[in-house]
């Protein structure tokens, strides 16, 4: 039984009217501000704080920023308010680093963009495409050839950059579909083994072509691209060609996953036979998403070859479809805003690593990243799959999955 004593106490006690006062302010149409959008409004200030930073500090500090940025404003924030921030820092970021630290970014982008492509086909429809990297070199090819001089084995056609994206984008996804008809019947292990033979066979062929493309040397003096009479050169002019293309390209992958063919998708990846007994047109869906991941592919290939002015077969090899794969597993399948985050981690960790020291007390490290860096990497994605094996950030259906299993584990144990 309370006593008077303690009644009066908790009258007396701070506690109680500041929870009081906090529910009230959270009530409010500026609290409810404050509440949603307060960690948005730090984020600025670290951005500030990176790019101020000293320069050897300057990387990892950025990196640090913007995958801690990405990871609070993408969990769960349907807010266009923190898409924004996000957006903001992307573009501010690149700005404070050298040319190297640029590369990074460039590649993070980049690989963020080939994420969302293969995310249509593994995440949405789940059809496992090993061979992803086919539709890659596909559009890189096109483009280098028809821009590149025949000193440097192109055939100089005069095509324009922007016309060539979405021809690179149509022709990949004709090489989608003529990939998607002959495994409509393969599923889980035997359509990775077809698709993996399939992307081996693209990089064979460019590599022994010498007529066509070059061979083994690749296709060099490959011209920039031009923007209202500027030519953009090097990883940070097109670095901000790449980020509006990965932006776009989200956009329209989670407007496709919200639709009518997205649903498709999901019956087919949860039951391809119940799927097409309840009337779902099993075969034009699976055909449309290796059509749609295999554009974005053949774009991500053009911006690719625009970079470095020259490709060879060595660029696509089992590596690039590996890695797009591998961040897609671990940002979270069937989630655009986890395949952004997984590109950060997957890409950006190993070269943020490269310069990475302890110098505490007694231990002095000094060249732990450069002799470490990649044990240090596979220890850290080790760790995700055990502690997050549905991904940083799963889809809502992907994370009910896994919460199921474990539920289910202990009864099966008994």
């Amino acid at each position: 039984m309370t006593t008077r004593r303690e009644l009066a106490l908790a009258a007396l006690d701070p506690r109680p009217r500041w929870a009081r006062a906090r529910r009230q302010f959270a009530g409010t149409r500026l609290g409810t501000a404050v509440i949603v959008r307060g960690r948005f409004l730090a984020l600025p200030l670290l951005a500030i704080a990176a790019g101020l930073a000293p320069e050897h500090l300057s990387t990892r500090m950025a990196f640090a920023v913007i995958v801690i940025a990405t990871y609070l404003i993408l969990r769960g924030s349907q807010s266009l308010f923190g898409i924004a921030v996000l957006a903001a820092m992307l573009v501010y970021l690149p700005q404070q680093m050298d040319i190297f630290e640029r590369g990074i970014m460039f590649d993070i982008v980049l690989y963020s963009l080939l994420g969302i492509g293969l995310n249509v086909v593994v995440g949405y429809a789940g059809l496992l495409d090993l061979g992803y990297v086919a539709f890659f070199a596909t559009g890189a090819y096109l483009y280098a050839l028809l821009t590149a001089p025949e000193v440097g084995g192109g055939y100089a056609v005069g095509a324009n950059f922007w016309l060539i994206i979405p021809m690179a984008m149509v022709l990949a996804a004709f090489v989608g579909v003529l990939l998607g008809v002959p495994v409509l019947r393969l599923r889980g292990d035997y359509l990775a083994i077809v698709t993996l033979g399939f992307g081996e066979i693209i990089r064979i062929m460019i590599n022994n072509e010498d007529g066509i493309t070059n061979g083994a040397p690749g296709v060099f003096s490959i011209p920039h691209p031009d923007f209202f009479g500027r030519q953009l050169q090097g990883p940070f002019e097109m670095y901000y060609v790449v980020l509006p293309a990965c932006f776009l390209a989200a956009f329209a992958a989670e407007r496709l996953h919200n639709s009518r063919v997205g649903r498709a998708w999901e019956a087919i990846r949860e039951d391809e036979d119940v799927a097409a007994a309840m009337g779902v047109n099993t075969t034009a869906y699976k055909l449309m998403a290796f059509a749609i991941g295999a554009a974005i592919g053949g774009a991500g290939g053009v911006l690719y070859a625009a970079k470095p002015g020259a490709i060879s077969p060595t660029d696509f090899n089992l590596d690039v479809s590996i890695n797009v794969l591998a961040l897609v597993i671990i940002g979270g399948m069937g989630n655009v805003r986890g395949v952004i985050l997984g590109a950060m981690l997957l890409i950006g960790l190993p070269e943020v690593l490269r310069d990475f020291s302890i110098d505490v007390a007694f231990i002095h490290l000094d060249n732990l990243g450069a002799d470490y860096r990649l044990v240090i990497f596979g220890a850290a994605l080790v760790a995700v799959m055990v502690l997050r094996p549905e991904g940083l950030l799963p889809s809502r259906r992907r994370a009910a999955e896994f919460e199921r299993e474990a539920a289910l584990e202990p009864t099966a144990a008994t």
